[in-house]
């Protein structure tokens, strides 16, 4: 009966939604060629930008209404780079503007965002981040690792102006994935996130399906010299540890463009400095997987599809390796590949790769491989996922499998229908995967089951009252093993509040059964302010009874900028379940200057303590130098010191 419920009311939603209007006519801007550049100077000179290529009227990107205040944009070219100049009219006062930098996170900064798909591929596009202060952050096409001397940077000056801000900015030609020289119409876009708001607000209502995004038409893409060069980022570290060893290690990383694919190698990787993510207390059946934080793995990343919630490929499997290649980009205007491979000499290798097709703006297929070489432990994996697009639903179906030389061969496949549209939201998936499932390099983490997924989501935007925004949002599924027996069955329940004073809350209930275990949970969770990812503070509780005993956790998370240049975080959670456990984590960074910053962190995980401090000098595309105190990935302090240098090479 739950089954049947779960099913009738998802799909009796989905229809009643579809009533929505259909896609009109798509939105272009002329490509206006400038005889005379701009000056990039934050000072938007009457008569400097071309009105042919202006545009104004933002929407929010989920819900469509818009945005309050008024924004605009101008957009040219010339046969070295794109212009682009942004103004926002809205309380200066409330401006959210903290970075100054270029090419770091700007997160919670209100900004203008750029996003062009020179190719016109409707799979990735190019996002150019610029704030108030002229910070700039990149999301080049396919992921790029943040190596300023790999990822490269544009110019870019904002001010603050007494109603508003405004932005000028110039991008080398060269940072653009982009077709043969010639004319071309080119899909872009353009975003504006509002800090106050805490909403992204785009020129053109898209939701997300290519067909809908506006064109840059009759563009003449110039020829751009390729650059054929090598890069060599070779790196020492040498240090002592608290016995008076000595410490030594050295490596290389390599990028250059072959053929017109980005290739990347790397021998001896250092990964002991690296600082990886941390997760939290939370419990569940299942394993959980922190983000990879590994530069050679975030190149190409976004070109590597092996799938979801579940996949064939998750590079975190690969803890260690002597030297790998990882290679990733267009061989086609609809086509884009990645393959990465790597070497632990005497021990194992491991190769995956994926290709992805567009045949039109409304269908697309990806293909994934996957293989773990390992004496008695070879594992194949396979992935295929086809998508298509139907007015405003998407409908899917995906088919993985594999072949382990102990657990023999399995499978998974998925398919579903989703929908989203001016704040409505919802879906149905059924899944089917067998026992013997599994992608030794991937992420599964559960196996033998089948049955349906459902969820449902309403955000609104109400036009006064003391809520901002507010959202609501239903989930549940009902599985079941493969012979029949009950699996797992589950619903799920959202609600989340923004004030107008800036103030958010939340709350969420889940009921389920595992196997022979009846659970719920309650949860509940505050932070002020919302918009300001800098100083805030959170707060979030939850309780319930979790495999037959009861559960509680607290938790504490606290952001904190004392001066301009200092950043201060402190997590903390506090979990009963048949026992205490807590986890305090305690980071902070001091920017000396724009390339010279202090840095440091303290986890507490149980009885177990750990720190480190750092100094680094990096981001100028010249030598760049680390200074570390302790090991920032050990479970308990190490008493080592450690100096490392980056040595970029250009050949």
């Amino acid at each position: 009966m739950f089954r049947l419920t779960l099913c009738g009311s998802v799909l009796g939603l989905l229809a009643v939604a579809a009533a929505a209007s259909s896609n009109g006519p798509v939105p272009h801007l002329p490509g206006v060629r400038l005889a005379t550049p701009p000056k990039i100077d934050g000072v938007l000179t009457a008569g400097e930008w071309p009105e042919g290529a202006h545009g104004q009227d933002f929407f929010d990107k989920d819900t469509f209404v818009p945005s309050p205040d008024k924004g605009e944009f101008w957009i040219g070219y010339d046969d070295k780079f794109i212009y682009f100049a942004g103004r926002a009219t809205t309380d200066p006062r409330k401006l959210v503007a903290d970075e100054y930098r270029q090419n770091v996170d700007l997160s919670g900064n209100d900004m203008f965002m750029l996003a062009v798909d020179a190719n016109s591929s409707g799979q990735d596009a190019d996002l150019f981040r610029m704030n108030p202060q002229g910070a700039t952050n990149l999301r080049l096409s396919g992921g790029r690792a943040a190596k300023t001397e790999w990822l490269g940077e544009f110019d870019c000056v904002g001010k603050i102006t007494p109603d508003g801000w405004q932005v000028e900015a110039r991008i080398p030609w060269a940072l653009v994935a982009r077709p043969a020289a010639g004319k071309h119409d080119l899909t872009f876009n353009v975003l504006w996130y509002q800090a106050r708001q805490t909403n992204t607000y785009e020129w053109t209502i898209t939701k997300d399906d290519f067909r809908n995004f506006p064109k840059w038409t009759e563009v003449d893409i110039p020829e751009v010299r390729k650059d054929r060069s090598i890069k060599l980022l070779p790196y020492a570290y040498a240090g002592v540890d608290e016995h008076g060893n000595h410490i030594t290690n050295a490596g290389l990383d390599v990028k250059s463009e072959v053929g017109g694919l980005t290739v990347v190698g790397t021998a001896n990787p250092d990964f002991r400095n690296i600082e990886n993510n941390i997760l939290n207390l939370d419990h569940s059946y299942f394993e959980r997987l922190a983000d990879d934080a590994r530069p050679f793995f975030q190149e190409g990343s976004r070109y590597r599809s092996f799938g979801f919630d579940q996949k064939i490929f998750a590079s975190q499997r690969i803890t260690d390796f002597d030297f790998g290649v990882n290679a990733y980009g267009r061989v086609g205007p609809k086509t884009q590949m990645a393959v990465l491979s790597t070497f632990d000499i005497g021990n194992q290798m491991a190769f995956a790769g994926s290709v992805g097709h567009r045949f039109d703006d409304s269908r697309t297929l990806n293909f994934g491989f996957a293989h773990k070489g390992e004496r008695g432990l070879e594992n194949d994996a396979v992935h295929m996922f086809y998508d298509q697009r139907v007015g405003d639903w998407d409908a899917y179906v995906g088919f993985q499998g594999t072949n382990d030389q102990v657990t023999k061969t399995g499978s998974r496949i998925n398919a579903g229908i989703f929908r989203e549209n001016g704040g409505f939201s919802g879906g149905i998936e059924y899944v089917q995967v067998t026992p013997g499932f599994n992608p030794a390099l991937g992420f599964s983490p559960e196996q033998d089951l089948r049955g349906v997924n459902g969820s449902l989501g309403i955000q609104r935007q109400p036009k006064g009252g003391a809520v901002r925004e507010f959202s609501y949002s239903l989930s549940g599924a009902d599985y079941w093993h493969i012979d029949g027996r009950a699996y797992r069955r589950e619903i799920n329940l959202e609600n989340r509040y923004l004030l107008r004073n800036d103030l958010g809350v939340g709350w969420g209930a889940t009921a389920s059964r595992f196997e022979d275990s009846d659970d719920h949970l309650v949860s509940f969770a505050t932070q002020y302010p919302v918009s300001n990812t800098y100083r805030n503070a959170k707060a979030t509780f939850a309780w319930g009874r979790f495999q037959g005993t009861p559960y509680k956790q607290a938790g504490i998370q606290v952001n904190y900028r004392p001066v301009k240049r200092a950043q201060v975080a402190l997590r903390t959670q506090f979990v009963e379940f048949g026992g205490f456990q807590r986890q305090l984590i305690l980071s902070a960074n001091y920017d000396v200057g724009r390339f010279e910053a202090l840095g440091g962190r303290l986890v507490r995980s149980g009885d177990e303590w750990n720190w480190y401090l750092s100094y680094r000098m990096s981001g100028k595309r010249g030598n760049e130098f680390f200074l570390i105190l302790g090991d920032p990935n050990a479970t308990e302090f190490r008493k080592t010191l450690i100096l490392k240098a980056v040595l970029p090479v250009n050949l």
